[in-house]
C-alpha cells in the first residue's frame, strides 16, 4: 500500500504541520508514505516546481494555485490512497479556502480513494466576524466547503465525538463516512530528578502566542496569583504562528509591568528535550484559548497530558469536548483573570487535588499515543481501499 499525504510540512510551522510530522513519520514505519507538502516561505519554487527530500516533495505554495500543483504532484506518486489534512487556512486565505473542493473534485476524477482529516469543524451560527454582512458570507463559505468535503471524501476522520456530530446534524455527514480518531499524544519522557528544596511555584503555558489564546489575561491572573504566592514564576512557551502577522508575541512583553518582567519568562519555541525539561519543573499548567465557535482538538493538551500535570483550560469546545470539569482538569471562562487566578490558588493550595487531577488526565489520553493512533489511521486506509479490491477481484 501506498500513501500520498498533502499537508504544510515543517519548518513552516503552524498545528497542522507539526501534527502531520509526527503522524507520517510513525506511519511511514508500517506503509510507504509520500508527503505532498507546502513550500517554506524562504524558498523558491524550482524549474520543476518540485524539491524533493527523501519521501517528501515540496511542489506547492500556499495561495490560489495550490489545487492543480498538489492534483499534478499526487498523481505522480502512483499512490493507492490519498490523505488531506484540512484547515480553514492551511492552503492559504479566504479565496484559497473555498478551492478546496476543487481539490477534491480533481481528485474524484483520478478515482483514488479520498481521506480528509478536519483539524477544525466551525459550528453554522459561528460569530466569525463583528460585521453582520461579512460574518453571513464567511458563514454561507463555511456551509459549502464543509458539504462538499463530507460529500466528496471517502472518509472524513475528526479527533472528537462533538465534531462528527456537529458534521452529521449541520452539515450533512452520514455515518459510514465518518471516522473519530484522537490527536495523537505525546508518551511522557523518564522524570529527571527534581530537587524540590527551595522550589518556586511554577505555571507553564505552551501552545502559539494568538490572539484567541487570551495570553493577556493570563499575565493579568499571574499578577493576581502572586498576591497569594509572591515567588512564583509563569513560564511561557510558544511564538508565532505560521499564518498569523508577526510582532503579535512581541507585545506582550511590552504589556509586562516592571515588577512582572523578573517572574514572567517568554522562552519562544524549544526543542523537545527542553519543552521535557520545562514540563516536569512545572507545578501546574494553563492552556488558554477564547474560540466558542471552532470545535478542535488541543495539540498542546495532548503533548502534555501524559506527565500527570494539573491543567486549568478555557471554558471552550477544544477542552469541553474531551475532559470532565473537576474531573480531568479546573475550567475557567475565557478571559477571565479573577477566575484563573482562584483556579491557581485552589491548585496551589490542594496538593491532593492537583496529584487526581494530573492522574485522572494521564489515564483518560493512556489510549491514544501516537502508535495507537498510527495503527488506526493504517487500519482506515485498508478498509477504503477493500471496495476497490473487490472489484480487482
Amino acid at each position: 500500500m501506498k500513501v500520498c499525504a498533502v499537508t504544510t510540512w515543517p519548518p513552516h510551522r503552524d498545528g497542522v504541520a507539526l501534527y502531520s510530522a509526527e503522524l507520517y513519520t510513525r506511519i511511514a514505519k508500517l506503509v510507504d508514505v509520500e508527503v505532498v507538502a507546502n513550500i517554506p516561505k524562504q524558498q523558491q519554487l524550482s524549474k520543476s516546481c518540485e524539491e524533493k527530500d527523501g519521501t517528501v516533495m515540496r511542489c506547492w505554495k500556499r495561495g490560489p494555485w495550490y489545487p492543480t500543483r498538489i492534483f499534478r504532484s499526487v498523481l505522480k506518486t502512483n499512490c493507492d490512497v490519498v490523505h488531506l489534512q484540512h484547515g480553514w487556512l492551511l492552503y492559504g486565505g479566504f479565496v484559497s479556502a473555498l478551492l478546496f473542493p476543487v481539490l477534491l473534485c480533481f481528485l474524484r476524477l483520478s478515482r483514488k480513494p479520498c481521506v480528509v482529516t478536519m483539524h477544525t469543524v466551525i459550528r453554522k451560527d459561528a460569530h466569525i466576524f463583528a460585521n453582520s454582512v461579512v460574518n453571513f458570507l464567511a458563514r454561507m463559505a463555511v456551509l459549502f466547503v464543509s458539504r462538499c468535503i463530507v460529500h466528496f471524501s471517502d472518509k472524513v476522520i475528526v479527533h472528537n465525538r462533538l465534531m462528527k456530530k456537529i458534521l452529521q446534524t449541520e452539515y450533512g455527514a452520514k455515518k459510514e463516512k465518518m471516522a473519530v480518531i484522537p490527536h495523537g499524544a505525546k508518551k511522557a519522557s523518564k522524570k529527571p530528578a527534581l530537587s524540590q528544596k527551595g522550589e518556586k511555584i511554577r505555571i507553564l503555558s505552551l501552545g502559539f502566542l494568538r490572539k484567541d489564546k487570551g495570553i493577556e489575561s493570563l499575565i493579568e491572573a499571574f499578577e493576581k496569583f502572586l498576591e497569594k504566592c509572591p515567588d512564583a514564576k509563569l513560564l511561557i512557551v510558544g511564538g508565532s504562528h505560521a499564518h498569523d502577522k508577526t510582532g503579535y508575541p512581541e507585545g506582550f512583553k511590552e504589556f509586562l509591568a516592571p515588577k512582572l518582567q523578573k517572574q514572567v519568562f517568554f522562552f519562544g519555541f524549544v526543542d523537545e528535550a527542553s519543552l521535557e525539561q520545562l514540563i516536569w519543573r512545572s507545578d501546574i499548567i494553563v492552556l488558554q484559548s477564547t474560540e466558542q465557535y471552532y470545535v478542535e482538538a488541543s495539540g498542546a493538551l495532548a503533548a502534555v497530558a501524559d506527565y500527570g500535570k494539573p491543567v486549568v483550560c478555557s471554558r471552550v469546545p477544544k477542552f469541553q469536548s474531551e475532559l470532565k470539569n473537576g474531573e480531568h482538569y479546573i475550567v475557567v471562562a475565557p478571559s477571565d483573570s479573577t477566575e484563573l487566578a482562584q483556579a491557581l490558588v485552589l491548585l496551589m493550595e490542594n496538593k491532593e487535588l492537583r496529584n487526581r487531577l494530573g492522574k485522572n488526565l494521564k489515564e483518560k489520553f493512556r489510549g491514544r499515543h501516537w502508535s495507537t493512533v498510527t495503527e488506526e489511521h493504517v487500519a482506515l486506509y485498508c478498509r477504503v481501499l477493500e471496495p476497490l479490491k473487490s472489484e480487482r477481484e
